[in-house]
């Protein structure tokens, strides 16, 4: 078995939609198989997740469904499982979900060959104070943090997790996305000439992503900057265009702001390469936050709030400047210090592109994450 085989994983990815857990667990799976280490994707069949891993052509298997623990189904999902398991002689499971885990601590235990269980945890909340959820993780071998302010959650409640866990960041193709040499097409299109400049969220229309406060900072900087535009992209979540509007319009700004719903045809890649400035100003969520390494990673400068996992990747001063969530004066003043000067874009975005070539790319994601896997088989054979 060469080295690359011996670290096959099966990656079981029962997420119910395309979300920043399922993105975590797809994306590792493609990153691993572009670098040679074979990584099946496993949940139900037409889920967002297993068809993107589809669109992405990587090896699927859909024969079960971790999403339902309904007792009548279990038998028939364990069985796929173990079958899997044998007939593709996986060492080892990455879980990314709380039911994906029960299952392969289960199928561990009814199976004559015993496995490495690993659970990425990309969760907001720390986990429920439960017998049956304490034993589920004291029976894993390995935990992936997305974040050190999630391992710091589940540490308060069960502190079982400083010996055998890691924090591991998600990781964007850095191929994909890297500078473009001038603004794209879409940047005329919107309306906004070279000369101005574009402030921009990129983010579901939700109350967590706290399009609020970037709209109050927005009024107050186009008073300054009077060729400042922003820019507001997303789907309609709990949040709809007509409320934007409507606030934009109270605030007196609404002739400055330009509104891009979600259309397939436009690319993450346009949108972030016609901005100037890139915005996170949520104020809950963000256990991953990958628009803020597409940001890095196209060398935009990012003005982001400090939940989660933001204060961890982005550096004050350095990649990014850091508001507390909520805050709009400060977010305010971060925007116009960058707004203001050109010289201080550019050497934050730079210095944004270097962190997520060395700290956010596949290959970054890869060796760390095979690193984790070599530690924990290593250590699962001299049980």
């Amino acid at each position: 078995m060469s080295q690359t085989e011996s670290l096959k994983s099966l990656q079981l990815v029962s997420v119910r939609w395309w979300n920043a857990s399922a993105y975590y667990g797809i994306s590792l799976a493609d990153a691993l198989n572009r670098q040679g280490f074979p990584a099946i994707v496993a949940g139900r069949a037409g889920s967002p997740p297993l068809q993107k891993a589809q669109d992405w052509q990587l090896p699927t298997f859909t024969e079960i469904n971790l999403e339902s623990l309904n007792p009548a189904k279990m038998p028939g999902n364990l069985n796929a499982l173990k079958t899997l398991i044998r007939d593709q002689q996986i060492p080892l499971i990455n879980a990314h979900r709380p039911e994906d885990m029960a299952f392969a601590v289960l199928v561990n235990k009814l199976s004559p060959t015993k496995i490495p269980v690993i659970r990425t945890v990309s969760d907001v909340r720390p986990p429920k104070r439960r017998f049956l959820n304490k034993y589920l993780h004291q029976n894993t071998d390995y935990f992936i943090f997305s974040c050190r302010a999630s391992y710091e959650r589940y540490q308060s409640v069960w502190p079982i997790f400083a010996e055998r866990s890691a924090v591991i960041y998600s990781a964007i193709d850095t191929e994909n996305f890297r500078p473009l040499p001038h603004y794209p097409e879409l940047r005329r299109k919107l309306g906004i000439s070279d000369n101005q400049l574009l402030i921009g969220i990129i983010a579901r229309l939700d109350p967590v992503k706290d399009h609020d406060t970037f709209l109050k900072a927005a009024k107050t900087v186009a008073a300054e900057i009077p060729e400042a535009r922003f820019l507001i992209a997303g789907e309609v979540c709990n949040i709809t265009w007509e409320m934007l509007d409507e606030e934009a319009k109270s605030l007196g700004i609404r002739d400055k702001l330009v509104f891009v719903p979600r259309d397939d045809a436009i690319s993450a890649r346009d949108l972030i390469g016609s901005l100037d400035i890139g915005v996170v100003a949520s104020n809950g969520s963000e256990v991953i936050c990958r628009i803020a390494v597409e940001y890095m990673a196209m060398g935009k400068p990012i003005v982001s709030t400090d939940i989660n996992v933001l204060p961890e990747i982005v550096e004050d001063g350095k990649n990014g400047l850091i508001c507390n969530a909520g805050n709009a004066a400060q977010m305010t003043a971060h925007l116009l210090q960058l707004g203001k000067n050109s010289e201080l874009r550019q050497n934050i975005g730079e210095t944004g592109r270097q962190f997520a070539e060395t700290k956010f790319s596949y290959p970054a994601f890869v060796s760390q994450t095979t690193e984790v896997y070599r530690q924990v088989l290593d250590r699962f054979s001299r049980r």
